[in-house]
C-alpha cells in the first residue's frame, strides 16, 4: 500500500514539475515576442519608435501590430488623438487577460506631404489601470507612389546594437607599452545585426571583431590593441562603429588615459606630471 501511495505521489510530482517547466518556457517565449510593455499591454516591437521603411506617398498603408494583455483585467481600447493621417482599429476592442490581439494602423500618406523622412505618432487610449495612454511613433521614408492600399506587418524587425560599456580609461602608462581591451556587443533586437565598418585612430588596431551577423540576444567581441609608442600626455581617442541598427547606426567608443616617457621613479624635472 505504501509503495502504491509513493508511486502516485511521484507521478503527481513529476507531472506538476513538467507543467511548471512548460509554463515557464511559454512565458519566456511570450516575453521575447512582446519585448515592449506599456502598462499591462505588450507590443511585438522592441521600441516605441518603430521603423517601417519606405511608404508610398498618396497611398493608404495599413500596419498591423501584435499586442498581448499581460494584466489581470480586460482592457478596452479606443482611438486616441493621433495625427490626422492615422486611423486605428483594434481586434478585438476588448482584450482579455493572457490573450493576444492586433492593432490595425491605417496611415493615409497625403500627396501634399514632403518626400523623405516622416514621423507619425500613434496615440492609444484604454482603460488600462496601470497606463491608460500609450504612444508609439512610426518612422518612415515617404517615396513616390500611386493610389492604392498596402499592408505591412510589424513584428519587431529591427536590430539593436548595445555595448557593455562605451568608454575605457587605461589609466597612466609608460610610453611604448602595448595593451588589449575588449568591448562586448549585444543584439537586443530581433533581426540580425551587421557591423559594416569600424573606424580606428592611429595606434589602435582591431584584433577580433564579428565576422558574421549577430543574431537576436547573442553577443560578440570587439577586441582592440592599443600601442602607446609615439604618444605623450593626456590621451582621448574615439572608435566609430557603423551597423544596420536604424536607431543608432553610428556608435562612438572612447579610449582615455595618459602616457608618460619615464616611470614615476625616473621622471625628469621637465617631464609633465599628467
Amino acid at each position: 500500500m505504501l509503495r502504491y501511495t509513493y508511486l502516485i505521489l511521484l507521478f503527481l510530482f513529476a507531472n506538476t514539475h513538467l507543467l511548471l517547466s512548460q509554463n515557464t518556457q511559454i512565458d519566456s517565449l511570450t516575453r521575447k515576442k512582446f519585448p515592449l510593455i506599456i502598462g499591462n499591454i505588450g507590443f511585438a516591437t522592441d521600441s516605441m519608435d518603430i521603423v517601417v521603411g519606405d511608404v508610398p506617398r498618396g497611398e493608404i498603408t495599413v500596419f498591423r501590430i501584435e499586442i498581448r494583455n499581460f494584466g489581470k483585467d480586460p482592457v478596452m481600447f479606443t482611438n486616441g488623438k493621433s495625427s490626422r493621417f492615422v486611423t486605428l482599429n483594434f481586434e478585438p476592442e476588448l482584450l482579455i487577460p493572457s490573450k493576444e490581439g492586433i492593432i490595425n494602423v491605417e496611415f493615409n500618406a497625403d500627396i501634399e506631404l514632403n518626400l523623405g523622412k516622416f514621423v507619425s505618432e500613434i496615440s492609444i487610449v484604454s482603460n488600462d489601470k496601470k497606463s491608460p495612454y500609450k504612444f508609439l511613433n512610426l518612422l518612415m521614408n515617404l517615396i513616390e507612389g500611386g493610389r492604392s492600399i498596402n499592408y505591412k506587418d510589424i513584428f519587431d524587425t529591427v536590430p539593436n546594437m548595445v555595448f557593455d560599456h562605451y568608454n575605457y580609461d587605461f589609466g597612466h602608462l609608460v610610453r611604448g607599452k602595448i595593451l588589449y581591451h575588449t568591448f562586448l556587443i549585444s543584439n537586443l533586437g530581433s533581426m540580425p545585426l551587421n557591423i559594416f565598418e569600424i573606424k580606428l585612430p592611429k595606434g589602435i588596431k582591431v584584433v577580433d571583431s564579428p565576422a558574421n551577423p549577430i543574431l537576436q540576444d547573442e553577443k560578440a567581441m570587439l577586441r582592440i590593441r592599443i600601442n602607446t609608442h609615439g604618444r605623450i600626455g593626456i590621451q582621448h581617442e574615439t572608435i566609430v562603429v557603423r551597423s544596420n541598427d536604424p536607431d543608432n547606426p553610428l556608435v562612438i567608443l572612447g579610449i582615455h588615459g595618459s602616457v608618460r616617457i619615464y616611470p614615476n621613479h625616473k621622471k625628469t624635472s621637465v617631464q609633465c606630471n599628467e
